[in-house]
């Protein structure tokens, strides 16, 4: 099944698999309940009636692919800038560029004009493109066949392309310092993470991982992976970008899944695994500074780091926000104060302080801007 998919039958059932979850054997300590700030009112809600799936955001606003399908454009007011209808989008969350848009489809990738919309290119692909990301004049597109292919932003022409066993599922990762790309590959009896020349294609080095490996994240000079075999076995571990050297390696309970994303920042990266048991680790020496079990299925959560809190989703819906500094639980959204289910977050570019924005569907349909408490 693709894990990003959310569909209306999978989002149903999504509270009854999470109460399981919640009877399980803990995995580690729960995360203390402690008096809390309450969510406010969101900044601003933008409807999207045709139901987001994914989104992404800069510092000139927020684009959202729905299930129409179609592409919308928000400004950081929550206006609708544009909104144009595009046959074969996939549920995959779009890159943006200075001038164009690059969203995923079935077996092709699409770059829209960011001004308006407009398309400006369409390349075919071996398989449904889910991989996406944007860096400078490339453009970069994975697809489900194991191919990850560098465009010209402005053209569309192909730089360059490899294609190695298994499928490209989150977004590459792009190192402009060094120029490297680092990708995971998964679905494969060889999955690895690759880093590859970011203006030849060229590969750098590989390393394998296992068959439930999360997305990987880029800290200074390294490149963090979550790794399981979905049989318990699990750990988080860092690799030197330039040479793939493994700097360090820390156990953790349990395994994850393609379309969990670690987030680091300011010496941290913070892993969920597919239970929900939350670990905050150090960059430099892979040490656990706290770890948390808050007993919720995850499949698909985009992980938000800020200077004070911890934020993703469940699978069943709910945002969760946790103290940076020491992981108790400081709020939680459920579907119904929200009116729906949480389906993907970013964190906002723009306002004081930390913003957040939240795609919800069934129910309400729309994205929500708010305030981290």
């Amino acid at each position: 099944m693709n894990p990003r998919v959310r569909s209306t039958t999978i989002l149903v059932l999504a509270a009854v698999v999470a109460t399981w979850f919640v009877a399980r054997p803990a995995h580690g300590a729960r995360p203390p309940v402690r008096s809390a700030p309450v969510w406010s009112a969101p900044v601003w809600s933008a409807p999207v009636s045709d139901g987001p799936w994914d989104l992404a955001a800069d510092a000139r606003g927020a684009v959202v692919v729905t299930s129409r399908p179609g592409v919308r454009a928000l400004d950081p007011a929550g206006h609708e800038r544009w909104s144009v209808h595009l046959d074969g989008l996939v549920e995959a969350p779009p890159a943006l560029g200075h001038d164009v848009v690059l969203v995923g489809g079935e077996r092709a990738v699409t770059a829209l004009a960011r001004a308006d919309g407009a398309p400006r290119w369409r390349a075919p692909m071996g398989g449904d493109v889910h991989a996406l990301a944007m860096s400078g004049a490339v453009a970069l597109a994975g697809d489900r066949a194991g191919t990850l292919a560098a465009f010209d932003a402005a053209t569309g022409a192909v730089r360059w392309s490899v294609t190695f066993p298994g499928a490209l599922w989150s977004a590459p990762r792009v190192d402009t310092a060094t120029g490297a790309v680092v990708a995971t590959w998964h679905q494969t009896d060889t999955p690895a993470v690759r880093a590859l020349d970011l203006r030849t294609g060229a590969l750098r080095w590989e390393a394998p991982t296992a068959t439930s490996t999360a997305a990987p994240a880029l800290g200074p000079g390294v490149v963090l992976l979550a790794i399981g075999d979905g049989h318990r076995h699990a750990r988080v571990e860092a690799r030197d970008l330039v040479t793939g050297a493994r700097r360090w390696q820390t156990p953790v309970p349990s395994s994850f899944e393609e379309a969990i994303e670690p987030a680091v920042g300011a010496g941290v990266v913070a892993v969920v695994d597919h239970f929900g048991v939350v670990s905050l680790l150090d960059v430099a020496t892979g040490r656990i500074r706290w770890r948390h079990d808050l007993a919720h299925a995850l499949i698909a959560t985009r992980m938000v780091l800020t200077p004070r809190r911890v934020v993703f989703s469940s699978f069943s819906g709910e945002v969760f926000v946790l103290d940076r500094a020491d992981g108790h639980l400081l709020a939680l959204l459920g579907r119904h104060r929200l009116g729906g289910y949480a389906v993907a977050l970013r964190r906002a570019p723009w306002g004081r302080p930390a913003r957040l924005l939240v795609a919800l569907r069934l129910g309400a349909w729309r994205v929500d801007l708010r305030r981290i408490p």
